[in-house]
Formats: structure tokens, C-alpha cells, sequence
């Protein structure tokens, strides 16, 4: 069973001894002083900063993606962009350990944009927003897994709905789950899987066998039967890959 990719871990390791002294270099540089930083030092042939708000929010654009992996052509998914995201948090986390940063993704080269940029927010606490990111509970095929029924079962711990899902599923699926199979923790999250999720899932099976963390990063996704049928009565699962 695929293992979700720790983009926290790939970003440090990616970083750590190349990219990050370089900013450190910067930050010193310009004495901590992120208006001038992200008008003076970010603006070059590879990538470009604006002030938002004064001492507050920025922007970071790279005019082509530099993520290695990218690069070399071993990932070309959408979600690789999570781990850029990260080795700016990380980056930042090193300049200012006493700080509070967030960054958005904007959008990025392998979401279709023209760039990648993100947006930087200090002092995140005191700004609220709805993280631009695809949630981790989103599942292959796009699906909420907080939308289902496995799932909400084994949240609340719930025998009477693990019960019935038990039965519909033996139904739809012309198979035997029996209630304590029922256990499930997300279809791209570490730990429980339903007996359906993990054997018996024509989608999560073909995506692990591609290596492709959900079906957004498929190329045939468009002609793609297995999912459309999935798309078809819920067209929201086709948009939450797209985001």
C-alpha cells in the first residue's frame, strides 16, 4: 500500500544545505527588513517578490518550477507543489524561529499558471483564510472522505452506521463487509482502510500502481472510466482535484 508522501520532510532534506543559506545570506543582508527583502533581493531572471502589505503579507514568484523532482521528470503531479510550499515555510521558520508565518499556494506551472507563486502571510494569527491547498481528506478519486460514511463511523466510533454502511456496501459492491471492517482514517491518510478502499477500490488500485497520488495527476483522467463514473454523480470530487 502507497505510503502519502511527506512533502515536510522532502522539502528540509531538499533545502536544508543549499537554498536555505542563501536566504540566510538575504535576510542578514537587508537586516530582517522583508519590505526591502521582497522588493530589492527577490527581483531577478529567476523570481520576483512584491510587498502586499507592509510588514505583513508578500508574494513569491518563480518564472519556471525548480523543484528538482519536477525537473528530472520522476514527479508531475499538481500536489508536488506542496513541497515548495513547505521549503518556503521551512526557509522562513530558520530566518525567524519566533515567528508566525503561513504560505498559500496562489498557483503554480504544474496547476496550469504561468508561474508559481505564493503568497506569504507574517503574523498569520492575525489573518483568517481558507488554506488554497488540497486537504489531505480529499481522496483519489477527489471525493471528502469527512463526507463519508466509513469514515464518520470510525470517528464517532459509531456501531449503528458502520452497521448499516456494512450493508449498503455489501449490496452495491455484491461482496460480504462485514461492520468491523468498517475502519477507515482517509483513503491518502497513514493508518485504517475499509475492506473496499483497500482491495477492492478499482481507482485507488490503478492510481497506486501509477504512483500517482490521486487521479488529478493523471494524463487520461478525462477518458478515464473508472473515475468518470465518480465525476458524473459528483461533479465536487473532479473539483477538488483541480484546486
Amino acid at each position: 500500500m502507497k505510503k502519502g508522501i511527506d512533502y515536510r520532510e522532502e522539502a528540509i532534506e531538499c533545502v536544508k544545505d543549499s537554498v536555505l543559506p542563501i536566504h540566510q545570506q538575504i535576510y542578514s543582508k537587508y537586516n530582517g527588513d522583508f519590505d526591502r527583502i521582497y522588493t530589492e533581493a527577490y527581483n531577478n531572471d529567476s523570481y520576483t517578490g512584491k510587498v502586499i502589505v507592509p510588514g505583513k503579507v508578500y508574494e513569491l514568484s518563480y518564472l519556471e518550477c525548480t523543484c528538482p523532482k519536477v525537473k528530472c521528470g520522476t514527479r508531475n503531479c499538481p500536489e508536488q507543489c506542496e513541497c515548495s510550499r513547505q521549503s518556503i515555510l521551512y526557509i522562513l521558520s530558520q530566518l525567524e524561529p519566533d515567528s508566525n508565518f503561513e504560505v498559500q499556494i496562489v498557483n503554480t506551472i504544474l496547476r496550469g499558471g504561468d508561474r508559481c507563486t505564493f503568497r506569504i502571510i507574517r503574523g498569520a494569527e492575525m489573518i483568517h483564510h481558507e488554506p488554497v491547498e488540497m486537504k489531505r481528506q480529499i481522496a483519489i478519486c477527489g471525493l471528502d472522505c469527512e463526507k463519508c460514511d466509513a469514515y464518520i463511523a470510525t470517528k464517532n466510533d459509531d456501531l449503528s452506521l458502520r452497521e448499516k454502511t456494512a450493508k449498503l456496501w455489501s449490496e452495491l459492491n455484491q461482496t460480504s463487509i462485514l461492520p468491523e471492517q468498517i475502519n477507515c482514517e482517509g483513503c491518502r491518510m497513514n493508518g485504517a482502510k475499509t475492506l473496499f478502499c483497500s482491495s477492492l477500490c478499482e481507482i485507488r488500485k490503478c492510481a497506486v500502481t501509477k504512483k500517482m497520488e490521486t487521479c488529478g495527476c493523471c494524463q487520461e483522467k478525462d477518458i478515464c472510466t473508472k473515475v468518470s463514473v465518480i465525476w458524473q454523480n459528483n461533479p465536487q470530487a473532479k473539483e477538488n482535484l483541480q484546486r
